[in-house]
């Protein structure tokens, strides 16, 4: 039997099982209205639905009956040429109408690509929605309490690690789904924060992608290998290391080589296109038993926007609001650095606060964490970290020791070695 022939054969025992179960009826007409491909057997669910709507009673007289009056040709012979009633191909159903949605969206990008006048960064943006949406479902209380208090009890992995044990206990609630926005002025610390964290959580085994929009891939790997080793990352690119220093290089090197962690140059990428990395990279952890994680973007504000616009607000509020789509959709934590307003400079206290968020109001809103990144004038080997917003979690500020030569956060306490001064990030 074709694929096609045993689709239509689920989508009829399915129908005959909504007249006979009333229960079974409900959950199908939750599911959404194009779940039959069947002309017929659509007409038919519509009926169903009606009179259900109605307070009617639901039998194969009614049904046919009202089918008739929508214009279904012997629609008493089609309910009664039903198959047996089963309500075991709810699954198979869902899973046709899927393939149905990726065979359309594929004919739509075919479409884009052989017209010169198509946007395909559109076109693509439009497509991952779509079968974003294709996939959306309507989960009762019932079903999400039942998973959050099995998760809760076997005691939910924490994902993010910083390095830092005050801020993983902080952040320990981040999940899968989570946009967190990681803020700072320049050479404050983004991409060391960012570097450090996507250390931390690869050698934790979580699959990490570090998408690089600024820094070359080979100036990541320096910055990794210099916080694994606990070397100065200027001596390291200017091969300025003793020899006891490239022995701690070559040995942080190999170990930062057995992390499932890869760097995307992702330099002029629009979301879709950060998107279509992070999925080829998720789909080559898989084959080997792995998950991707966390999803790192240095930063924000060079994405290029899906659509442009002359406003800019708008434009970042797209980004924003794709980045957020990716972590749902990729079941993953999206890091997204993002540069904080240059009033801030103007201000006596410099601190930052989520009112600095550059550009657009979309950010802070999207985000479910933010952490906002300060080094103090009078304490140059001190920093900040302040979570400004946290959906699940705890805010407040977290102080931590900003180690410049190997440009790296640690507990405070923690005692270090500044022979090349307090360095920039």
């Amino acid at each position: 039997m074709s694929v096609a022939s045993l689709d239509t054969a689920a989508e009829g025992a399915t129908l005959a099982a909504m007249l006979a179960d009333e229960v079974f009826r409900t959950e199908v007409l939750c599911e959404p209205e194009d779940l039959f491909a069947d002309g017929r057997y659509a007409i038919l669910r519509r009926v169903v639905g009606s009179l259900a709507d109605r307070g009617d009673i639901v039998d194969a007289l009614t049904v046919a009956h009202e089918a008739e009056a929508l214009g279904l040709k012997m629609a008493a012979d089609v309910v009664k040429a039903l198959p047996p009633a089963s309500g075991r191909y709810l699954t198979v159903l869902a899973n046709a109408r899927l393939r149905r949605k990726a065979q359309e969206i594929g004919r739509m990008l075919l479409a884009s690509g052989v017209s010169p006048e198509a946007d395909l960064g559109m076109a693509a943006e439009m497509a991952v929605a779509a079968l974003a949406g294709a996939q959306s479902k309507v989960v009762s209380v019932a079903d999400a309490g039942a998973e959050a208090f099995r998760r809760a009890k076997a005691g939910a992995p924490r994902i993010v690690r910083t390095g830092v044990p005050d801020l993983d206990d902080a952040l320990q609630l981040i999940g899968p789904g989570d946009l967190v926005i990681l803020g700072a002025r320049p050479s404050v610390g983004k991409t060391a924060a960012a570097v450090q964290i996507g250390r931390h959580t690869a050698a934790a085994g979580n699959g990490v992608l570090f998408c690089s929009l600024e820094m070359a891939p080979e100036a990541i790997s320096l910055r990794l290998v210099a916080q694994e080793a606990g070397i100065p990352f200027v001596g390291l690119a200017a091969n300025q290391l003793e020899v006891g220093g490239w022995q701690k290089a070559s040995q942080a090197l190999e170990i930062v080589s057995r992390m499932p962690l890869s760097i995307a140059d992702a330099g002029g990428y629009n979301p879709a296109q950060i998107r279509a990395a992070a999925t080829k990279f998720k789909a080559s952890l898989a084959r080997v038993g792995l998950s991707l994680s966390v999803i790192v973007v240095d930063y924000l504000q060079i994405i290029v926007p899906p659509k442009s616009d002359n406003n800019r607000s708008r434009e970042i509020a797209a980004i924003s609001g794709a980045l957020k789509a990716m972590a749902k959709g990729l079941n993953v934590v999206v890091i997204g650095l993002s540069q904080l307003s240059r009033a801030l400079e103007n201000r006596q206290d410099k601190r930052p606060a989520l009112s600095d968020l550059r550009e657009s109001g979309a950010i802070e809103q999207d985000a479910d964490s933010v952490i906002l990144l300060h080094r103090p004038e009078k304490h140059p080997s001190v920093a900040e970290m302040v979570i400004a917003k946290q959906r699940n979690g705890p805010t407040g500020t977290i102080s931590t020791v900003w180690n410049g030569p190997s440009m790296s956060f640690g507990p405070i306490g923690d005692a270090y070695e500044e022979p090349w001064g307090n360095g920039d990030a």
